[in-house]
């Protein structure tokens, strides 16, 4: 069967002729043998190339991987760790931690942190990336454009860091410290203030840590918080004393020792205290409790309506006498209670009494500038001043005035005492009377009365007169007679009184 070719309005066809059928089957044997030896060399040759391409990263690391960034495909294990130790491990002893804190400067070595980069895990992580697949999934990992990268992570001892901040904190830190003040003559002593400083030691070491933790490389450099404390009292602010604005004596010389110490110690005590703006003054605070361990003795304390024998007898003196010196430097007390009953060393109106742990004296400094407390004894007499600046008072000046506008007559009080003879009568007490009292505060500018004001209204109950009256019996002595003597003659008879024996009368001493 012969082949013919035949052309028509569709295309060419081929058309087979009974004469040309052998020739036809050797053909198509010869077609279908062609085809099969294609695609036999085209998957001999392409397994070829997949073998060769995967052999070739068999001792290497395959292709789109990275350490830290950088492209280590087709290198050798060894020579990605010999790059990297170069740029890490062998820079450690190069590199630094620099400190700076004020005008301070603070250096760790890397070497004293002993830090480890994990880089031969990490180039083992990237070595076996992909090694796992199987042979054409290897090949398709091979051609893919996928990176990955391996970052590198490290170790180290933190402890130094903690030991450096330790150091930093002991050599930084100071205390602040008030400026001081002291009379001296007639002008005044100050000491510089010091200004607190303290390393914030807890965000330092966290600051360190941090940026220690986010660099591989490269020197860190860190500035540390160092919190400042400007004191309350400066040597510019108390400079700004220095004039006296109240003043007050008064006498306690016909006080006994007892009393005259405890006066003194208590002026001691206030003596150089230092009242900012706004600051205010306890005197039971300053003062305390007045107990022996503190050198205070017996003196004579109201107690109710009575005087008795307790520690600190006479500190009253000490709080009136300031009270006293606080009004004439323009101050008014936050609290202020008069005496139960009146006392002599200031007028009545213008005492202060306190009890500790009760009744306490206050006082505010209102003044724009500090106040100094000068307090001291001498001669009998307690004195107290009161400096502040000169323009503190605004030029104005005080008086101070009570009214007594009703008396209260002395009582009587009996007790009974068992140990004096009935009939006898003793005074313990000599009574004083008592006595309602308005106080006041006259202002005065440039010489001018401004204003009179009531400052307090008190009452101060008599001091009771007390009187022992005696309960004790006395009995009377027995009365013995007489001896007779012997008669110059002797007698027939014994003389006798007609009168018989006589008795002598006992009497009350």
């Amino acid at each position: 069967m012969d082949m013919n070719l035949e052309k028509g309005e569709n295309g060419s066809k081929l058309s087979l002729t009974p004469g040309n059928k052998k020739s036809n089957k050797k053909a198509k044997i010869i077609a279908i043998s062609s085809v099969i030896t294609i695609v036999l060399l085209v998957f001999i040759g392409t397994t070829i190339y997949i073998h060769t391409t995967v052999s070739k990263y068999e001792n290497l690391i395959m292709p789109g991987v990275q350490v830290e960034g950088i492209d280590v495909s087709g290198k050798t294990k060894d020579q990605v760790v010999q790059e990297l130790n170069s740029k890490y491990n062998d820079e450690i002893g190069n590199r630094s931690i620099k400190i700076k804190a004020g005008d301070r400067e603070y250096a760790i070595n890397y070497t004293d942190l002993h830090v480890e980069f994990n880089i031969d895990e990490t180039v083992n992580e990237a070595f076996n990336h992909n090694r796992d697949l199987g042979y054409l999934d290897k090949f398709k990992a091979i051609k893919s454009s996928e990176k990955k990268d391996f970052p590198i992570t490290f170790t180290y001892n933190n402890e130094i860091i903690n030991t450096v901040a330790k150091k930093m904190e002991s050599e930084i830190n100071v205390a602040k410290k008030d400026a001081t003040i002291s009379k001296s003559g007639s002008g005044f002593n100050i000491t510089e203030e010091v200004v607190g400083k303290t390393l914030d030691v807890q965000a330092l070491v966290k600051d360190i840590n941090a940026k220690v933790s986010e660099s591989k490389v490269g020197n860190i450099e860190v500035t540390a918080t160092i919190k400042k404390e400007v004191p309350t009292k400066t040597k510019e602010k108390l400079s700004t004393i220095n004039t006296r604005i109240g003043t007050k004596t008064t006498n306690f010389g016909s006080s006994d020792w007892s009393r005259s110490t405890n006066i003194s110690l208590g002026a001691q005590t206030v003596n150089g205290i230092v009242l900012m703006p706004g600051e205010s003054f306890s005197f039971n605070t300053t003062v305390g409790d007045t107990t022996a361990d503190k050198g205070y003795q017996p003196g004579g304390v109201y107690v109710g309506n009575k005087v008795e024998i307790g520690y600190g007898g006479g500190i009253c003196q000490v709080s009136s006498t300031l009270h006293n010196a606080v009004l004439d430097s323009g101050i008014l007390p936050d609290q202020r209670l008069n005496h139960n009953m009146a006392v002599g060393y200031v007028p009545l109106g213008l005492d202060a009494t306190i009890a500790y742990g009760g009744i306490d004296y206050v006082f505010t400094n209102p003044y724009k500038y500090p106040i100094y407390i000068e307090g001291y004894t001498g001669g009998g007499n307690v004195t107290f001043n009161i400096y502040s600046n000169s323009a503190a008072k605004g030029g104005k000046t005080y008086s101070f005035n009570s009214e007594t506008y009703e008396t209260i007559p002395v009582t009587v009080k009996y007790e009974d005492d068992p140990t004096l003879p009935i009939g006898t009568e003793k005074v313990t007490q000599n009574g004083s009377q008592g006595y309602k009292v308005k106080a006041y505060r006259t202002t005065y500018e440039n010489g001018n009365v401004v204003s009179t004001e009531l400052m307090n209204t008190d009452t101060y109950v008599p001091l009771p007169k007390i009187i022992k009256r005696g309960t004790k019996k006395v009995e009377q002595a027995p009365v013995t007679k007489p001896a007779e003597k012997p008669a110059d003659k002797p007698a027939e008879k014994p003389i006798t009184n007609p009168e018989g024996d006589k008795k002598e009368e006992s009497t009350t001493p």
